[in-house]
């Protein structure tokens, strides 16, 4: 009961109470500091574009008729060289396919007086990077380090050109190695649908239709006579060019290669290689090569293309840079960054010496391979019509960056000069090709590009086939054929 009393008293005591009390005073306003300006709230202005001249090659030649080409960046002390000669892989017997890729991976293993460790010691004891390759129109070797390693770098690529060893154990573990390699690139679908999309285009027997790194069965059957034989059909002075650039004095350089590759490298007689033009190719079927529980489908196109030096090369660049070459062009726009189909989407050109493909390459997620074919080709298709005087530009500028960032280094501005060289190129072509490229009009894109129809192209797909094939059918592409690649 007095505990009642007491809340009632409380309850009847409470509005007189607060009644009795002041309301507080209002606490003063403060004004809020502004806030700090914005540095990305407006784009700045893009000033015109600096001007820009590629160097001009110093141009020599060697007593035994290999050409020279030697490119002053003293930016830094270092150097690069590019040796190419002519053949490569097109001059891989038949049946033994990879013969010269297991060749120039046994070149360098062993040279001159060293054995395989003793030539690598050497070269990393120096901080040298020496390699060699091959491709289907020639081989090359690359050499770079620092300037004041340049005479013992061209002894060991002299020795390396000229007089490898070829042992047998470093021959057996070369052929192990690429067989590795080979083995574990055909799990990789982008790889697998791009040998197989080549082989596909050129035809099984054409040159550019076999694969330079081989085949498993063509690289077993290459043995230690077949590499010698390529080796002495290949590496000699008939067609070789070098190619040097970096803080050097081209006598200097030209007097050295000469001391090394004049006299003592002879001429040889090189085998004739036929390239006929690329089959044509009409209404082929899609075709498919099976990738058992792959979550992503490698799609690869080949257009037909152009050689090196082509008259229609400008034109056909710009239009390619717009359809498929750069971040916002209109493949990667649509399929990475509206339709979250593939991390990335290129189309390029491959200029060889005798011919060339309009490649267009990515990898698709494997659920959305039916509709990202449909989107693919109606930008195919659109590109055809032409492309816009914005589009124009952007294509414009993105090469001539390209060109302007591969001067950058030594290393890009070799091999940019290197490709121009081996391709027969003149000495001026590069800045010729930057004149040519930033004259192209929006009318002599769209010729150059209608021509590229998809009944034209070979389409490959490299994917689980139980998984893509009924989306492609649902999507209306019905014309199907399942292939093995080589």
């Amino acid at each position: 009961m007095r505990a009642l009393v007491l809340v009632l008293a409380a309850l009847a005591a409470g509005p007189a109470l607060a009644k009795s009390k002041k309301a507080p005073e209002p606490a003063p306003m403060v004004e809020a500091p502004a806030p700090p300006p914005d540095p990305l709230a407006e784009r700045p202005a893009v000033g015109p574009a600096r001007p820009f001249a590629p160097p001009a090659p110093t141009v020599g030649q060697l007593s035994n008729g290999a050409s020279t080409w030697t490119v002053v960046n003293d930016a830094l002390p270092l150097f690069t060289v590019v040796l190419t000669v002519p053949g490569g892989s097109a001059l891989d017997p038949a049946g033994k396919e990879g013969t010269s890729a297991l060749a120039v991976e046994c070149m360098q293993r062993g040279a001159g007086s060293r054995d395989a460790g003793a030539f690598a010691s050497e070269v990393e004891r120096r901080g040298l990077s020496l390699s060699a390759g091959t491709g289907p129109d020639g081989a090359y070797a690359v050499l770079s380090g620092t300037t004041d390693q340049l005479d013992a770098g061209l002894d060991l690529l002299a020795d390396m050109v000229m007089r490898p060893k070829f042992a047998g154990g470093e021959v057996k573990k070369a052929k192990e190695l690429l067989l590795a390699g080979l083995q574990s690139s055909m799990d990789e679908p982008a790889y697998v649908a791009n040998r197989t999309a080549q082989w596909l285009y050129w035809g099984a027997e054409h040159p550019y239709g076999r694969p330079s790194d081989g085949t498993l069965g063509g690289v077993k059957r290459a043995g230690r006579g077949d590499i010698k034989k390529w080796h002495k059909a290949s590496w000699h002075p008939v067609g070789a060019r070098f190619t040097v650039v970096g803080a050097v004095d081209p006598a200097k350089v030209q007097a050295a290669l000469e001391a090394r590759f004049g006299a003592a490298w002879k001429v040889g007689k090189r085998p004739a290689v036929v390239v006929p033009p690329a089959p044509a190719h009409d209404k082929e079927p899609i075709y498919l090569v099976d990738a058992p529980g792959s979550s992503q489908t490698g799609f690869y196109l080949a257009f037909p293309g152009l050689p090196a030096g082509h008259a229609a090369a400008a034109p056909t660049r710009v239009g390619t840079i717009a359809l498929g070459g750069t971040f916002t062009s209109r493949l990667n726009s649509l399929l990475r960054e509206k339709r979250g189909y593939t991390y990335g989407v290129r189309a390029a050109l491959d200029e060889m010496l005798h011919g060339g493909t309009l490649l267009v390459r990515t990898r698709i997620r494997a659920d959305v391979t039916g509709a990202a074919l449909v989107d693919l080709v109606g930008e195919l298709d659109g590109i055809r019509k032409g492309i816009s005087a914005e589009e124009l530009g952007k294509a414009q500028g993105a090469f001539r960056q390209d060109i302007v960032e591969s001067m950058e280094t030594v290393s890009g501005t070799t091999m940019t000069f290197a490709n121009l060289h081996e391709a027969g190129r003149a000495p001026d072509s590069l800045a010729a090709d930057l004149g040519s490229v930033g004259s192209v009009s929006v009318d002599a894109v769209t010729q150059t590009m209608a021509p590229y129809d998809t009944s034209r192209a070979v389409i490959v797909l490299v994917g689980d086939i139980a998984k893509i094939k009924p989306q492609l059918e649902q999507a209306g592409f019905t014309k199907l054929s399942v292939v093995t690649p080589p």
